[in-house]
């Protein structure tokens, strides 16, 4: 049975836990406050809105060419006396690269010269004769005749003394020297390759459908993975007037301007056409929400979030072009978008 003893026993515990009871509703900590304060705002990501430039681009893969590309053969067939050159030297246009037995034709080029000058001393005499003689007027007609053809016969043998010795048509790089001196050469003999690199051009395709869009001199960028922080900027050369029936696209031409020459033949080029360029607010895709027909965006004023309706310009490499309904400067929630919603309170990480 309950006795009074026993309920004067229980009274003081009664009393304590009473108090502490109050101490602990009414009286909170200021580390307590702040503790509820902090687990009220949601922690989120943000990005702060900027204007950029938005391009729309098309992008494919070309493999790169020399502005001029040649293998070096001889027009004559004779043995190799000097070689001047070496393996991917810098030549200029008209260096001389090797040079061939050549005295036989420099005989040729010294009789013609010689029987040029007698046949024209004859010419002289006879057109004197002539004015005083008839019958010299056709001996006069036969030594013009004579005159003309060893003056032929001197320019040929002049053009082949020339062939003799090979030289650069224009200035570029040299490849692999592939004979020797000593060696015969004649018009199937590879001597070296010579590239023209000061212009790179990379021929790429472009669905039909931008046809109407596409123009000679539209900005066009490039990368290589040899170069993978180094993007080249050059500009369309040449749009082909035929369609290829089987892809449905058109071949483009640009051409990049290579004074470091980083850029080499035969390289895969990563390209970027540019149709259009205009400024726009760009934020991480990750932040825009789609919504049937509709896209928004969190965006953060005063430690609360708002979501606002926006109007996307376009899409590139994970980022988004906005035209409206923000404005440079603000701030978006990128992540932590499932835990809000519109007047919620968020703290920013970071």
């Amino acid at each position: 049975m309950y006795s009074k003893q026993s309920g004067k026993a229980l009274f003081p515990f009664i009393i304590t836990l009473l108090l502490g009871l109050c101490v602990y509703l009414y009286l909170p900590s200021s580390q307590g406050e702040q503790s509820d304060f902090t687990a009220s705002a949601t922690q989120v990501t943000a990005h702060t809105v900027a204007s950029e430039e938005n391009a729309v681009l098309i992008e494919a893969i070309g493999s790169a060419r020399a502005n001029q590309a040649i293998y070096i053969k001889s027009a004559q067939n004779d043995y190799v006396t000097d070689i001047y050159f070496k393996d991917g030297d810098l030549v200029s246009k008209g260096q001389k690269l090797v040079q061939l037995q050549s005295l036989q034709e420099e005989l040729t080029v010294k009789e013609l010269a010689i029987n040029l000058r007698e046949e024209k001393r004859q010419l002289e005499r006879l057109t004197e004769l002539s004015r005083s003689q008839a019958t010299a007027k056709s001996l006069l007609e036969e030594q013009l005749s004579r005159v003309d053809a060893t003056e032929a016969q001197l320019e040929n043998a002049k053009t082949k003394l020339t062939e003799m010795t090979i030289t650069a048509p224009f200035s570029g790089i040299l490849g692999k020297r592939q004979i020797s001196i000593g060696a015969y050469v004649n018009n199937s003999t590879i001597i070296t390759s010579l590239d023209d690199i000061s212009i790179i051009k990379v021929d790429f395709k472009v669905p039909e459908k931008y046809l109407a869009q596409l123009n000679v001199g539209m900005k066009v960028m490039t990368q290589n993975d040899a170069y993978p922080e180094k993007t080249f900027t050059g500009k369309v050369t040449h749009v082909s007037a035929r369609i290829d029936a089987i892809t449905r696209s058109v071949e483009v031409t640009a051409s990049f301007a290579n004074k470091s020459g980083l850029l080499r033949p035969g390289m895969l080029l990563n390209t970027a056409l540019q149709l259009s360029s205009n400024q726009a607010m760009m934020v991480p895709e990750k932040a825009v929400i789609p919504q049937q027909d509709k896209h928004y965006v969190f965006q953060i004023e005063d430690g609360i979030a708002t979501k606002v309706e926006v109007h996307v310009a376009g899409r590139h490499n994970g980022w988004v072009a906005i035209d409206s309904g923000i404005s440079n400067g603000q701030l978006v929630v990128t992540e932590g978008i499932i835990k809000i919603r519109s007047g919620s309170k968020v703290t920013v990480k970071g």
